[in-house]
C-alpha cells in the first residue's frame, strides 16, 4: 500500500501535537543481533571464555550475541575492524589482555589499541601457572629460581607469542628473581606444550585452564599460580608470592571493547548484562570448572583497570628491551 503525500506529512505534524518523538536509539537497543568479533582463530582461548557468558548476556539483553572470527596479527587484523565500524553498538571486539600491549607489539597499527575503543566489560580473569614436565629435575618454584641463578641463561621458558601475558609474567618472574631464563615464543600454546613436555623446552607459562588435563594426567607438574591466591582446579599449587615473590600477582583477562563514541548508555547495558550472566549460578559453575573468576568491573572501572594495565605492560615490555615489529 502506498500512503499518499499529504497523508504522510499530515501524519508527522500531528506527531508533534501529540508529543510523539522517536526514541533514542540506546532507549531501544539493542534491537537486533550483536556481532562480537574475536581477532583470533574459531575455538581460541579468548572466544571459548567468551562464549561461557554470551548466551546468558543475550537472553538478558532480549538478543543474541552472534561471534565471528576475524583471525591475523596476534589479533590485530580483527581489532582493526572493530575500532573502524560504526559506534552504534552492534559490533564489538572480544579480545585478551593483549589488546592493551599491541602498542609495544606494532609499529604501524593503523589504529589506536587503546584510544580508539570504548572498554565495555571483562569477561573473566584467569589466572595463570608455571609448569615444566613431570621428567623435570624442578620440583618447586623454588627449584627453578635456584637453577637459574647457578646457570645463567641456560634454562628457557616458552609461551604462546612474542608480547603475550604469559611471555610478560616471564619476564617479571626474570627482573624481580634477578635471573635470566631465555624466552622461546611459538605461535599458539600447543606447540609450547609439545616441547616443554618432550623437554625441549625447560618451563611453561601458560593458562590455569588449558594445562589442568596435562597437570591431572602427570604429562606436566604444576609449580606455582600467578594469581594472589590459590587456585581451586590447582589448590596443591602454590602462589608464586608464596614461593619467594611477595605480592605477586597477575592474571590473564578476556574483556570485550566497542569502537570510540559508543553511547555510553550502551555501554552500561551490556556492561550490565555481562556482570549479571556472570552472577548466574550455572555460570559460576561453569567458570569455576575452567579456573576463570568472575568480573564485577563496571564499565568505568574497567576503563581505568585498562589504562593502568597499558601503562603498566608497555613498562616490563620497554625494560625487556622487547622491540615493536
Amino acid at each position: 500500500m502506498k500512503f499518499p503525500l499529504f497523508s504522510l506529512a499530515a501524519a508527522l505534524a500531528l506527531g508533534g501535537a501529540f508529543d510523539i518523538a522517536p526514541a533514542h536509539a540506546e532507549d531501544v537497543y539493542p534491537g537486533a543481533p550483536i556481532r562480537i568479533i574475536s581477532p583470533h582463530q574459531a575455538g581460541s582461548t579468548t572466544e571459548t571464555f567468551a562464549r561461557m557468558l554470551t548466551a546468558e548476556m543475550g537472553e538478558l539483553l532480549g538478543q543474541p550475541i552472534v561471534i565471528e572470527s576475524h583471525p591475523g596479527a596476534a589479533g590485530a587484523i580483527g581489532a582493526r575492524d572493530v575500532a573502524l565500524s560504526k559506534p552504534d553498538g552492534y559490533t564489538g571486539l572480544m579480545n585478551a589482555s593483549i589488546q592493551v600491549m599491541y602498542p609495544g607489539m606494532f609499529q604501524n597499527l593503523g589504529f589506536d589499541p587503546v584510544k580508539d575503543f570504548t572498554p565495555v566489560g571483562v569477561f573473566g580473569f584467569a589466572p595463570m601457572v608455571v609448569v615444566v614436565s613431570e621428567q623435570s629435575p624442578f620440583k618447586s618454584f623454588k627449584d627453578m629460581i635456584d637453577a637459574a641463578r647457578a646457570n645463567p641463561g641456560k634454562l628457557s621458558f616458552a609461551s604462546g607469542g612474542l608480547g603475550s601475558l604469559p611471555h610478560l609474567v616471564g619476564e617479571v618472574v626474570n627482573e624481580r628473581s634477578n635471573v635470566k631464563i631465555t624466552h622461546i615464543a611459538y605461535n599458539g600454546t600447543g606447540r609450547a606444550l609439545s616441547d616443554v613436555m618432550g623437554g625441549h623446552v625447560d618451563i611453561l607459562y601458560a593458562s590455569v585452564a588449558s594445562v589442568v588435563p596435562l597437570i591431572k594426567s602427570g604429562k606436566l607438574r604444576a609449580l606455582a599460580v600467578t594469581s594472589a591466591k590459590r587456585v581451586d582446579l590447582l589448590p596443591e599449587a602454590p602462589t608464586i608470592a608464596e614461593s619467594g615473590l611477595p605480592d605477586f600477582d597477575v592474571s590473564s583477562w578476556y574483556a570485550l571493547w566497542m569502537p570510540k563514541n559508543t553511547p555510553q548508555a550502551i555501554v552500561d547495558k551490556v556492561n550490565k548484562a555481562m556482570r549479571d550472566a556472570s552472577a548466574k549460578p550455572a555460570v559460576q559453575e561453569r567458570l569455576k570448572q575452567n579456573g576463570i573468576i568472575a568480573s564485577t568491573l563496571t564499565a568505568a572501572q574497567f576503563a581505568e583497570f585498562c589504562n593502568a594495565e597499558n601503562a603498566r605492560w608497555l613498562s616490563v615490555m620497554k625494560r625487556a628491551n622487547i622491540q615493536a615489529n
